[in-house]
């Protein structure tokens, strides 16, 4: 755990240092995360039923709900956003400050 927080801290410090505003790049992160808990929460329901043998009427709603949740946030507008988005994950030369924001465009205005 320590671990982990001692990377956090040293990627939120390499992007402080290039003058990077870090909320853009943990927002999307954070995005990819949330967009994660509804697929981590059906999977881990479909175990537990499938452990227990059955389907009761709790884990039968969350199931039902969280394929229902999944369906509306991977529709393909959402989907090229998020490919959008990973883009700002790539980063080569592991530094912590990713490739798309240490390109230097000098395109005239």
């Amino acid at each position: 755990m320590n671990k982990l927080v001692n990377r956090i801290k040293a990627i939120y410090s390499n992007i402080r240092i290039a003058n990077i505003k870090p909320t853009g790049v943990l927002a999307t992160r954070a995005l990819i995360g949330v967009l994660l808990i509804p697929i981590i929460v059906v999977i881990m329901a479909y175990v537990m039923a499938f452990t227990a043998g059955k389907v009761t009427d709790d884990s039968g709603r969350i199931i039902d709900t969280g394929i229902k949740i999944v369906d509306h946030i991977f529709i393909p507008t959402v989907l090229t956003a998020i490919v959008g988005f990973l883009a700002l994950w790539i980063d080569k030369n592991h530094n912590g400050i990713p490739d798309k924001l240490e390109d230097n465009d000098n395109k005239p205005l």
